[in-house]
């Protein structure tokens, strides 16, 4: 007994200076205007067993409503708040957790009038790890006159995690759609793994490219009326005109115009009189000649040249 008083004996200034404290901290809050509110509170999910995953929605706050002392209520509302549900120990299947007050740790004077939700299911389902190949998905064509060569993903193939159910059959994954429409080169593009409506992630992410090879078409196309001439002495030539059939990349041939083109018979050291001669076609680089109406022409040199 003596020793207990002994105890209570020393430091008796600072133990009643600190109960004094205590007391008036105790009116301060419990004469305090008291004010209601709701908090939104971050639903984390801890603990998870390595081989499960929760499948299904997830609600993504919890709506609770207290009543309390103003400044502590307008402290909370101004934090961000979370809830942990602790999914150790737990084995695949449908659970329930039911919240009530005594499942959050609010400050002494803050009372839980409601929660919304108040039972939060989850499903949590086996899974296992699978590497896909992936699939790239295109939509829409490229340009009048332009094609795809190939389109080809990098990294070719991903490892994901998933349930068992749904990664059984599953043997590739789609990107998601590529536009083409306004492709006129090849080039890289960005794009995502389309995983619909299955529960999968990635076990390593990473980018997801689409290497796109895009090249013109070829354009088969006839040019009428094509000026013949004659180098280097003048002469007369029958027809005077021809028709040209050429093929090349679309964008260059759709642009070409006869006068674009240049067809000459040579008319080196020719004699006066009539001569046939075979025509020489100048085209640009990458068109060809595919055949020139007629392929022969009458060339008329005069005495006098």
């Amino acid at each position: 007994m003596e020793s207990w008083f002994g105890t209570l004996k020393r430091n008796r200034l600072l133990k009643i200076l600190s109960l004094l404290l205590a007391i008036a901290l105790w009116f301060a809050v419990s004469g305090e205007e008291r004010t209601e509110t709701t908090l939104n509170m971050a639903l984390e999910l801890i603990n998870l067993p390595e081989k499960l995953m929760v499948t299904g929605e997830v609600p993504p706050a919890i709506q609770v409503r207290v009543i309390g002392p103003r400044s502590i209520v307008n402290h909370l509302s101004q934090a961000r708040l979370t809830q942990a549900l602790d999914l150790a120990n737990y084995e695949s299947g449908r659970h329930t957790f039911s919240l009530g007050p005594n499942s959050f740790s609010f400050p002494r004077g803050v009372q839980v009038i409601r929660i919304q939700p108040n039972q939060i299911n989850l499903t949590l389902a086996a899974t296992i790890i699978q590497t896909l190949t992936i699939k790239p998905v295109t939509e829409n064509n490229p340009p009048e006159g332009y094609q795809v060569v190939s389109v080809q993903i990098r990294p070719a193939q991903v490892t994901v995690k998933g349930p068992v159910a749904e990664m059984s059959n599953l043997k590739s994954i789609p990107t998601l759609p590529i536009d083409l429409s306004n492709l006129k080169e090849s080039t890289f593009m960005a794009t995502d793994l389309d995983f619909k409506n299955l529960h999968l992630s990635l076990k390593e992410p990473a980018p997801i490219l689409a290497d796109i090879q895009i090249a013109p078409k070829t354009l088969t196309r006839t040019l009428s009326g094509v000026t013949v001439l004659t180098e280097p002495q003048p002469a007369k030539v029958s027809p005077a005109r021809v028709n040209l059939t050429v093929q090349g990349p679309w964008p260059q041939v759709q642009d070409l115009k006869p006068e674009n083109l240049k067809v000459r018979v040579d008319t080196t050291n020719l004699a006066p009189g009539f001569h046939r001669l075979n025509l020489s076609v100048d085209l640009p680089g990458g068109v060809s000649l595919v055949r020139a109406n007629p392929a022969r022409v009458t060339v008329t040199v005069d005495k006098s040249s």
